[in-house]
């Protein structure tokens, strides 16, 4: 009886020492097709923060990361980081794959019994690029494909529901992927230029998204173009900007600088996610989220996700 008073106290104090020292916040940053040598390579022309303070702060993988799966498209590679498993494990095996008792093919996180709270938020098949997502047979979205634990998941097991979890991303399959079954998941609509998210998560949008989406902060892109930081000489394929294989998208054009338009151009918010202006919009999403959502004294951990997707680079260069 003695042995196991001492043991409970030991594991007792190794908690509570746990818990002392664990972080407040963990800042998960997934950028899509982002590719391992990229940062090091052009860590040159970049100031003290971004890449090089979490490479001079945090974990640096340099060497030996990768995946050891062939299909590398969004949702296996977010699934992956986000469960730690292989996609013959966590189940997302593709952005679509075919459904034997449906018997037709489906988006990998669809789900019907879980609509999108927004009216007329959903993708609109007239204008939609992204041919997985015009796949789906609802609007309802879901984590309920992933077969197994995610990291987030764990964390909020860990401390005992104590955790507040997020994940922020322009895609539905980003976010929805990295928030796992416990966490929250906003992602942008480009029909309604708003962060929107599904009855799975949130009966009616807390305070806060309305405040954000009031501001309609895609407007500020309006009538302005997408530029290049430097001059085309700077740039290894500065000279070769305009390719026989590049889309010309609904008048997006094919060389810098991108026109984004007018806001009433009804591909206005789709352009702003072939750019950097839709990750600074998630990322403008991801701070108001921080500093405006309740927290209690009480809570031990804040995990936040947010994922930048790059797709100028699936529209002009390889598979997503």
């Amino acid at each position: 009886m003695r042995l196991q008073k001492f043991t409970t106290a030991i594991i007792t104090l190794a908690t509570s020492m746990a818990f002392a020292n664990q972080p407040k916040l963990i800042l998960q940053i997934t950028v899509d097709q982002l590719r391992g040598d990229l940062p090091d390579k052009f860590m040159k022309n970049m100031g003290d923060g971004g890449f090089r303070w979490l490479k001079e702060n945090g974990v640096w993988y340099n060497k030996n990361a990768h995946y050891n799966y062939s299909n590398t498209e969004t949702v296996l590679g977010h699934t992956t980081l986000a469960t730690g498993a292989n996609p013959n494990i966590h189940g997302m095996v593709s952005n679509v794959w075919y459904d034997r008792a449906k018997k037709r093919l489906v988006y990998n996180i669809e789900d019907n019994r879980y609509h999108i709270l927004s009216k007329n938020a959903d993708i609109d098949d007239s204008t939609e690029v992204d041919s997985s997502q015009a796949i789906a047979g609802t609007d309802g979205r879901s984590p309920a494909n992933i077969m197994v634990s995610t990291f987030s998941d764990e964390l909020s097991l860990f401390t005992n529901a104590k955790s507040k979890v997020f994940g922020v991303s322009v895609k539905d399959r980003g976010a929805i992927t990295l928030a796992g079954h416990n966490g929250k998941a906003f992602w942008f609509s480009k029909t309604s230029g708003e962060f929107i998210t599904s009855s799975f998560y949130y009966d009616k949008y807390p305070k806060w998204v309305k405040e954000f989406n009031d501001k309609k902060l895609n407007r500020r892109y309006s009538s302005k173009p997408w530029r290049l930081m430097y001059d085309k000489s700077k740039y290894m394929f500065g000279n070769s900007d305009d390719n026989p294989w590049e889309e010309d998208y609904a008048g997006y054009g094919r060389v810098f600088p991108y026109r984004y338009g007018t806001v009433d151009n009804k591909y206005f918010n789709h352009f702003l996610t072939f750019s950097p202006a839709g990750d600074e919009l998630t990322l403008d999403f991801a701070i108001f989220e921080f500093y405006f959502v309740p927290i209690a004294p009480a809570w031990e951990c804040i995990w936040c996700v947010i994922v930048t997707e790059n797709i100028h680079s699936h529209r002009d260069g390889g598979s997503e």
